[in-house]
């Protein structure tokens, strides 16, 4: 139910309401970072308790008041701890449209780092834990501190139903024209559907205009009424917002406000000769004052991206000619990836959500509090760390550390809890009790000649998968590997690894065992020069120097040159270390393109660590801070037209990086597809096509790269394609594609961006047809980010496990190859009825069609029902299904 708003007039309002004066609109508010400079409880402890109590004092003083809370994390804490009085005062207070709650996430996420599937749970959260405790359902939207805008705010507003969405951080080039424009009020329309949403772009910032405490009231007023005129010549109508607030603010609300009070009296009690009235406003009034005046408002479309910041600098700078904004340090194309070890943890952690959510819903797993309590963790942990300071790597130490610690304890409790339901299901009928980890190393260790190991391997993506997984071992431990037969599955021991060709249906989990052997020596090939190495479909060539310069394969059409580079940018440091637009930090990227760095091998070998069959490894050591390694997979399909027909993986491991100087590294690959057009997945899952904007620095080119990125020549039908399991700045110029990987920024001041982290990251890389990119870059993307799961036990012998326990189990029929869950969880049960939503996506070229009772092969459908992405409301896109296991001894489909 969407909040009650009555119209109230008193004192100021009562004078706005029936003046034909322009009216503005004071929008009292604190933004509250769920972690920045503090972790996010100290900043409940010491600031965020005292802004919602004192503020529920403030508005009780004056009915004329009005505030707004965005971030419902915070308020969560803050309703657990109060009493029944103070829960009744809120719902009072929201009844009466005193207190509205926008927004409506557990934060304010981030929009260029974060993917689809986080930033959904995160919203998820927010909305149900206001729908159970209020009966409330934002109409708005507050936006106004992430570092640039992504279009899939447009599209996922639109579908949850929202009037509108409120912006800030556009690029201040846009945001001066807008101005000029009077178009700062705006149709965005999402380019994927024929949804748009009315945007709102604050003029300036959220903050309050400075009224310097010392001057007398008559000159504040007159201040105050100054602004709010040039302020209403930059939009169509007579309304104007302006925000009263700012970071952590109203900690004392009735001063603020008091302080405020002094300014609207004057204001409204000698109105005619200021020429406008002014109010306290929620968003829904400015809104639907702005939305009711009659105006036609223009449409845009595209994102706002990357950030270009000339605010908090000196505004005379964002006037000069030579550069946007006058200086090249306004880009805000860093955050892309700093902290990317941090940035990587929060994927594996939103990984390890999936697969616990996949596997509790398809077993309609309810009831077990440490799984319930596990999964309230992670999911909690997931939405936390799409803060804006959170996955951006742009907090402080104590902020940092403690989002290290959540992810720590999210990830271990997760995977006990998917292990646990993972036995559950498979050995309901045992009389013994299992337990499953996920260490290898540690299980491993104890086994034998004598005995045998269990591994299950678990699907959370809805598509039968035929894959590679890798198992770590332990030193001078080899296994060979069974399937449920007994039958030997191959596999290939590499260093401390072993590699294994699985099966595993949709949703679904398959038994193998493993058996010590005997390990066969493993002899690399050394110091090569001019040579290549090839799995059958794709053919690698190296020169006299070890480095990759030619690519064939089926998909690349014919041979191509691809020559790989490390580059060190060293960047522009602030004289002072002090001013975020003066010199490079943590937010912006300042590459010093005179003092670019080319890295490479110093007389140290190239190794072939692995010749097949199933796995082709070549490593090289760069310098005493990098290596890396290329990674091949025999082709499964004779038609190659597998993903390791076409992608090579390619792991870079990285740091610490040395600290002499501020600089960025990146992995450069130059292509003979000479292109200024790429594409880039917003928030991994809309394409974006970007143009290289040659009149623009190269931090000004640089995008996130969220999933995937593509591109290809002009006339060519092929199609170089890159994947990452993290975000990370992107840019492509001339057919060379550069991949920034780590960041290290010794700045005195602010130590945020000196990271001396050692990254282990993984990308895929290869040629596809240029009529499939999209969806094949979807479809691998998917697979590369939420992998299977293994978990393993020590038994006596493979009988022990079969004589009580299942070797598969098959809860879904694959969907079409296009379309993908993007989430699937069990909301709850009502006697034997189970409510299931779950979230599908088409990233296929044509329309899909899915038969849901098919999907849920084990289960009969009672009903579905189309709702918002949040499971909410009703509305075109997610599904709710309402479901019922079936009688194994009936006529329906049997859950075993």
């Amino acid at each position: 139910m969407a909040l009650t708003f009555l119209a109230l007039c008193f004192g100021a309002t009562l004078l706005s309401s029936v003046s034909s004066l322009p009216v503005v609109h004071l929008l009292p508010h604190s933004h509250c970072d769920a972690g920045y400079q503090k972790s996010f409880d100290d900043y409940y402890h010491s600031e965020v308790q005292y802004i919602l109590d004192s503020m529920l004092v403030a508005l009780q003083q004056r009915p004329d008041r009005r505030f707004v809370w965005e971030e419902v994390s915070y308020f969560s804490v803050w309703w657990g701890q109060a009493s029944q009085e103070e829960r009744q005062l809120v719902t009072t207070l929201v009844e009466k449209g005193q207190l509205e709650f926008i927004g409506g996430g557990w934060v304010m996420h981030d929009e260029a780092d974060t993917s689809v599937y986080a930033t959904l749970n995160q919203m998820t959260l927010g909305l149900k834990f206001l729908n159970e405790t209020l009966n409330v359902r934002p109409r708005h939207e507050w936006h106004i501190d992430p570092f640039g805008h992504s279009i899939f705010m447009a599209e996922l507003y639109s579908l949850l139903g929202y009037t509108s969405i409120i912006l800030n951080r556009v690029p201040d080039s846009v945001k001066q024209q807008m101005r000029a424009e009077k178009s700062l009020e705006f149709m965005w329309q999402s380019p994927f559907s024929e949804k748009e949403i009315f945007t709102h772009v604050l003029d300036i910032h959220y903050s309050t205009p400075s009224l310097p405490a010392f001057l007398n009231l008559e000159v504040k007023v007159a201040m105050l009424v100054a602004i709010c005129k040039e302020k209403l010549g930059w939009y169509k109508t007579d309304h104007v917002l302006v925000p009263f607030g700012n970071d952590f603010a109203f900690q004392n609300a009735s001063l603020d406000f008091a302080s405020m009070d002094e300014i609207v009296d004057v204001i409204n009690n000698n109105s005619t000769a200021y020429g406008l009235t002014i109010r306290y406003s929620t968003l829904s009034e400015y809104m639907d004052a702005v939305l009711s005046a009659g105006v036609t408002f223009p449409s845009r479309g595209g994102d706002f991206l990357p950030y270009l910041a000339c605010s908090p600098c000196d505004a005379t700078l964002c006037f000069e000619s030579s550069n946007p904004c006058g200086v090249a340090d306004a880009f805000w194309s860093g955050f892309y990836t700093s902290k990317p070890a941090q940035k990587l943890l929060s994927r594996v952690q939103d990984a390890s959500l999936r697969a616990l959510e996949m596997v509790r819903a398809l077993s309609l797993f309810l009831g077990n509090a440490n799984v319930e309590e596990a999964l309230v963790l992670a999911k909690n942990t997931s939405a936390i760390m799409q803060h804006h300071d959170a996955i951006t790597g742009t907090s402080f130490t104590e902020s940092y550390n403690d989002y290290n610690v959540r992810l720590g304890k999210a990830l271990t409790a997760g995977d006990k809890a998917t292990s646990f339901i993972k036995a559950a299901i498979l050995c309901s009928a045992s009389p013994v009790t299992y337990t499953l980890s996920s260490d290898s190393v540690s299980i491993l260790s104890g086994l034998t000649e004598a005995n045998i190991a269990v591994m299950v391997v678990q699907n959370p993506l809805s598509h039968d998968m035929l894959s590679y997984v890798s198992v770590q071992l332990p030193q001078d431990v080899c296994v060979q590997v069974l399937d449920a037969r007994m039958t030997t599955v191959e596999s290939q021991v590499v260093g401390s690894m072993v590699y294994v060709l699985v099966e595993v249906s949709a949703g679904g989990m398959e038994v193998y065992y493993l058996k010590k052997t005997s390990c066969e020596e493993q002899k690399p090939i050394i110091d090569l020069a001019q040579f290549s190495i090839t799995n059958g479909a794709i053919e690698l060539n190296f020169n006299a120097t070890n480095h990759l310069v030619g690519w064939s394969s089926p998909a690349s059409n014919g041979s191509h040159s691809v020559e790989q580079e490390y580059i060190q940018y060293v960047e522009r440091k602030s004289d002072l270390d002090l001013n975020v637009c003066d010199g490079t930090n943590v937010y912006t990227y300042v590459p010093q393109l005179e003092d670019t760095l080319v890295l490479t091998p110093k007389n140290l070998p190239t190794t072939i660590t692995a010749n097949g069959p199933l796995v082709w490894e070549l490593t090289q050591t760069v310098n005493s801070y990098l290596n890396y390694s290329i990674r091949l997979f025999r082709p499964l399909s004779s038609d190659f037209t597998d993903q390791y027909s076409s992608f090579v993986e390619w792991n870079t491991n990285i740091g610490p990086l040395p600290s002499d100087n501020a600089s960025s590294f990146t992995s450069s690959f130059r292509t003979d597809l000479s292109t200024d057009s790429f594409v880039t997945y917003s928030n991994g899952i809309y394409p974006m096509r970007r143009t290289y904007n040659s009149s623009v620095l190269l931090q000004g080119n640089t995008y996130p790269l969220v999933g995937g990125a593509h591109f290809d020549g002009a006339g060519s039908q092929t199609t170089f394609s890159v994947l990452a399991k993290r975000s990370m700045g992107v840019t492509i110029h001339g057919g060379i594609m550069e991949l920034m990987l780590h960041r290290r920024l010794p700045i005195l001041f602010d130590r945020r961006g000196d990271d001396d982290s050692v990254m282990t990251d993984s990308v895929l890389l290869g040629f596809v047809s240029s009529g499939m990119a999209q969806p094949i870059t979807m479809a691998t993307s998917m697979t590369f980010t939420s992998p299977l799961t293994l978990h393993f036990a020590i038994l006596n012998s493979s009988d022990e496990w079969s004589s009580g326990c299942l070797t598969s189990w098959s809860p879904l029929q694959s969907l079409p190859q296009d379309v993908h869950v993007l989430g699937l969880d069990l909301l709850d049960v009502h006697q034997d009825v189970f409510e299931v939503a779950f979230r599908v996506i088409n990233s296929g070229l044509q329309p899909q069609s899915v038969d849901v009772e098919a999907f849920f092969k084990l289960w009969d459908v009672l009903d579905i029902l189309e709702t918002t992405p949040d499971y909410q409301e009703v509305w075109p896109l997610s599904l709710w299904a309402w479901l019922i296991p079936s009688s194994s001894t009936g006529s329906g489909k049997s859950q075993r």
